[in-house]
């Protein structure tokens, strides 16, 4: 019976280390205070960050397939506080590397110092994206470069089917530790039990 009992706390035990390693464990991931200039997330939305004086500028936008229009999202907000930053106007365009220049149209949306933009179809190739901010009487120019568009790979599709597998696995030994953990507290007042009817027989 002691054996027994050893047993499922060995089993206990590894589980819940085998379902931390998974949890926390994500890569190159950088936990740290800077934040890093260019993000893309699982479900494919990139995200470019440039600070212009006292605003942050946040660029979000989803992988630029050729030849087809796509809409983005400009978020502007006080580098200090956070807060959205409601007093500026905005204009942006899109330069190739052969220095056309496309204007994109914006349009303010109902969430204060967020901005909508629509970009027409591009042809394939690497561009920078310059988001123009009135503000103060003044203006400042951020520049988010590195912005492709290409054909979206098969690749990135794997990616998001990955991630979708890594949250069940998760999810499903997160579920195998709790029923352990339950199995093992059954275990150990059913033998409590067992000791009280022993002493009192």
């Amino acid at each position: 019976m002691q054996k027994f009992q050893s047993f499922f706390i060995f089993a206990l035990l590894f589980s819940a280390f085998a379902a931390s390693s998974l949890i926390f464990a994500h890569g190159d991931e950088d936990h740290g205070e800077t934040k890093a200039k260019t993000e893309t997330t699982d479900k494919g939305t990139i995200s470019h960050s440039a600070r212009l004086g006292e605003l942050e500028l946040m660029f979000k936008h989803p992988f630029f397939a050729p030849d087809t229009a796509t809409e983005a999202q400009l978020f502007v907000t006080k580098f200090a506080t956070n807060e959205a930053f409601t007093t500026a106007s905005t204009a942006v365009e899109i330069e190739s590397e052969n220095g056309m220049i496309t204007q994109a149209t914006v349009e303010t949306s109902e969430t204060a110092g967020v901005f909508n933009i629509k970009f027409p179809a591009l042809p394939d190739g690497n561009y920078t994206v310059r988001a123009k901010m009135t503000y103060s009487g003044e203006t400042d120019t951020a520049v988010f470069s590195g912005i492709e568009v290409k054909p979206q790979t098969a690749s990135a599709t794997e990616t998001s089917g990955m991630s979708w597998a890594h949250t069940f696995l998760i999810g499903l030994i997160f579920l195998i530790v709790l029923a352990l953990f339950g199995a093992l507290i059954y275990f150990v007042l059913h033998l409590s039990v067992i000791k009280e009817e022993t002493v009192s027989a």
